[in-house]
């Protein structure tokens, strides 16, 4: 599969007044001065990275993705990648492990070959709703909306109670500009499982970038309560609040989200 770069056309994004790029959460490029999104690893690992696996009474795939969290957390990206491709060789329908191995080949800007993995699990699989979810989303950050609905549309009819389906379908929708489609669906979302921080604040944003800034302003301090620890419904929150004219209130949670940032 190819990338393709994306423009807005009559209709799209462009038209409903705002910029698709600028709503939080999308993909970027990585920076120059962000080094390798791959790092290097010693020449001299081990046969099997799984063998430093010390839990036996865990279920394999579970003690597979604690040794990937290891490697990540050290900086050793394509030894974690690595790990996973050699565990889906011998289970290649395990669909824990091929969300985790589609989650850092998109991290390491790989999404074409993070596309392949998932269409590879759906097939081993027999369509396992999750992997269709992940893939619908990612054709969604990558700018390939009707690609993106189509998978998540497939996917809801498999699992009508997925809130991860529900979400990335409105949040594809809101970057096409088919706002009213978009609210249908992250209330529908958050309507499943009321207590998402990331539901709530997507959907205040679906309301600001509608204009509706009372609904804006309900639901995004609904996801500052629900995830505190996130800083994006804060530094939404503080541009809201400058629109709104309530600078005090802006500042403080613009403090907010730098401190939440770190």
């Amino acid at each position: 599969m190819h990338l393709h770069s994306r423009r807005s056309t009559p209709g799209d994004d462009a038209d409903f007044g705002f910029d698709p790029l600028a709503l939080e959460g999308d993909a970027r490029e990585v920076a120059p001065d962000e080094g390798p999104a791959l790092f290097p690893f010693a020449a001299d690992f081990p046969p099997s990275l799984l063998a430093e696996s010390t839990r036996v009474d865990e279920p394999h795939d579970t003690r597979v993705l604690v040794r990937v969290r290891d490697l990540e957390g050290l900086g050793r990206r394509l030894d974690a990648i690595m790990v996973l491709r050699q565990s889906l060789g011998e289970e290649p329908g395990n669909v824990r492990l091929r969300l985790r191995l589609a989650e850092l080949l998109e991290a390491s800007g790989e999404e074409d070959t993070a596309l392949e993995e998932l269409e590879a699990g759906i097939r081993a699989s027999r369509w396992d709703a999750a992997l269709q979810v992940q893939r619908g989303a990612l054709l969604g950050r990558m700018g390939r909306h009707p690609e993106a609905e189509r998978e998540l549309r497939a996917a809801i009819a498999m699992a009508p109670d997925s809130v991860d389906a529900a979400l990335h379908l409105g949040l594809s929708l809101l970057r096409r500009g088919r706002h009213s489609d978009a609210l249908t669906e992250l209330q529908r979302a958050q309507s499943l499982d009321p207590r998402r921080g990331d539901v709530a604040f997507h959907l205040g944003e679906a309301w600001y970038h509608g204009g509706q800034l009372d609904r804006a302003l309900q639901n995004l301090m609904r996801a500052s309560e629900l995830a505190p620890e996130d800083p994006r419904a804060y530094k939404l929150l503080g541009r809201l609040l400058d629109r709104m004219g309530r600078t005090e209130e802006a500042m403080v949670m613009h403090r907010k989200a730098r401190e939440a940032g770190h």
